[in-house]
């Protein structure tokens, strides 16, 4: 049964060495207007597809907060029924915690981004605080860009997606020093960035840490040369024939294990992770994060394995490390970029952190297998099929004038795509909707709504999920879902409209998480924000 706890018990429990996941459940926008530091940030559309991520032991403590305290005691009593033990929820939610004199992270002014991993953005400034970082200009690096090796350490998605400096190569994150010389230019100098202060950091700290000369951290990233009135380009990626020397290699695993030396970290063998996992107490955690790249993961990995690239990681740690006392163990195919996040995992204060020894190579040398599926499942699928009836895309279509279709996915992935006519709705506030907004809604064209309802989101997991915590709620009786949503509507090569043409049944309460989708103005106080962190 759900309990409450007021906000000064949460208060005592966050600060002791119990694990406890502490879930914030509300739309970004009310994330970045106020949350407890500690929380993670999952809204309600995500909980089942991320929660065996964050809490993979059923039996780990879990409080949820909203705004009042709410809606969380509803989601609170859901995951009781997906099958954790213990699930409370914030009683009078992260209005109380405030009003109780408690801190909360909020977001200076409108630029959403300051709310967004605060703790690994401030331990960023840190490290330019603490230790020599070789720095350049965005002129000076004009001045000098025939002469160096310009590198973006962002994730493949960000570098396409939003431009880099002209000529700049993709090497993300703790690649860097795998791949530095293979793309560096006889010697050059090598500058290294992101959007902004963060990564760029880390990465010029790292490359420095290991021994690597002549390399320098472009001030402020690209948001820095815009604001310099320089244009962004579309990158050339990552060199094809870019590969890393087996002695250097060597060499790199023999040097970060060197730094490892001067931290907590522990080498664990393959049996050594087995015993971490059976000595584990009833509630602990732990996790087991891939660090290497997208493809590399999906070629093979360990059972139960989260990817998250290193530099990523350290960037998102608050995101994906909800159970702060858990054992964290860092996956890589040797040791280097396992090495290197852990050794930043460990600066951060993180105090469980462990290293897969010889990563996945030596795991397959132990005679184990790698999985190159997720096995990681949405929770709910056999509540979702005791509760879900599905229409399929072509029925759907040929009685689409006599129902109301109602995307309950993303925002921004309804907008780029979604079934013609269909209404998008929040997640957060969809039982609402179908009990207050649609239940009396009149059977006609004019309206463009009727009873007969069908939910349908990119996939068809959150929709179907969605249905099933309304039915299981007793707040409708049926749901009806499109099965395999949006995506197999695309398949069956049926009609795809874009926009929202005011087809909007609750406003989006959404954050704008990048200050460079914003504006120059948004760019530099964002830029200013960080600096500050460390004064």
């Amino acid at each position: 049964m759900a309990g409450s706890h007021a906000p000064a018990a949460l208060r005592e429990r966050l600060d002791s060495s119990d694990p406890v996941a502490l879930i914030d459940v509300r739309p970004s926008l009310a994330y970045v207007e106020g949350h407890i530091l500690e929380s993670t940030w999952v809204p309600r559309r995500e909980l089942e597809r991320r929660l065996p991520e964050l809490v993979p032991n059923r039996s780990t403590p879990i409080v949820l907060c909203d705004d009042h305290g709410e809606r969380s005691v509803t989601d609170a009593r859901w995951l009781e029924a997906l099958g954790y033990e213990t699930v409370d929820y914030l009683d009078g939610g992260v209005e109380a915690w405030a009003a109780a004199g408690y801190d909360l992270v909020e977001a200076d002014g409108d630029v959403h981004a300051t709310a967004f991993n605060y703790e690994s953005k401030a331990f960023g400034e840190q490290v330019a605080a603490t230790r020599d970082l070789p720095t350049i200009s965005p002129d000076d690096l004009e001045e000098r860009r025939d002469d160096v090796t310009v590198i973006d350490v962002r994730n493949p998605p960000e570098y396409e997606r939003w431009g880099t400096i002209p000529g700049s190569v993709n090497v993300e994150g703790f690649d860097l020093p795998l791949y530095v010389e293979a793309v560096r230019e006889d010697d050059e100098p090598v500058v290294v960035h992101c959007a902004g202060r963060t990564r760029s950091i880390i990465g010029t700290a790292t490359l420095q840490a290991l021994g690597i000369d002549n390399v320098y951290e472009l001030e402020n990233g690209t948001m820095g040369w815009q604001l310099a009135g320089k244009e962004l380009a579309a990158g050339p990626g990552r060199p094809d024939d870019a590969t890393v020397d087996p002695d250097r290699r060597d060499r790199l695993r023999k040097t970060a294990r060197e730094l490892l030396a001067d931290t907590d970290v522990s080498m664990l063998s393959p049996a050594d992770l087995d015993r971490l996992e059976e000595s584990a107490a009833d509630e602990d955690v732990v996790y087991r994060f891939d660090v290497r790249t997208e493809p590399e993961f999906a070629d093979g990995h360990l059972p139960g394995s989260t990817h998250v690239a290193g530099g990523q990681l350290v960037q998102t740690a608050g995101r994906h490390i909800a159970v702060r006392d858990a054992e964290i163990v860092v996956i890589s195919e040797t040791d280097v970029r396992a090495g290197i996040t852990a050794y930043w995992l460990d600066r951060m204060g993180f105090e469980n952190v462990h290293v897969l020894a010889g990563g996945t190579t030596a795991w397959t040398e132990d005679g184990r297998s790698l999985v190159t599926e997720d096995d990681v499942e949405p929770l709910g699928g056999d509540i979702v099929a005791r509760s879900v009836e599905y229409v399929s895309p072509a029925t759907l279509s040929d009685t689409i004038d006599e129902r109301t279709v109602v995307h309950v996915g993303d925002y921004d992935a309804y907008t780029d795509g979604h079934v013609p006519g269909s209404w998008w709705a929040p997640r957060y506030e969809l039982g609402d909707v179908l009990t207050d907004d649609l239940s009396g809604a009149d059977d006609d064209a004019e309206s463009g709504r009727t009873t007969d309802v069908v939910l349908t989101c990119e996939t068809g997991t959150v929709a179907d999920r969605a249905g099933a915590q309304l039915v299981h709620s007793g707040r409708i009786e049926t749901v009806t879902v499109l099965d395999g949503g949006v995506e197999a509507w695309r398949a069956a090569d049926l009609p795809i409209a874009e926009g929202d043409a005011d087809r909007v049944l609750r406003e989006p309460r959404r954050a704008t998480r990048k200050p460079y989708a914003q504006g120059d103005r948004e760019m530099d106080q964002y830029l200013r924000w960080e600096e500050g962190l460390v004064e």
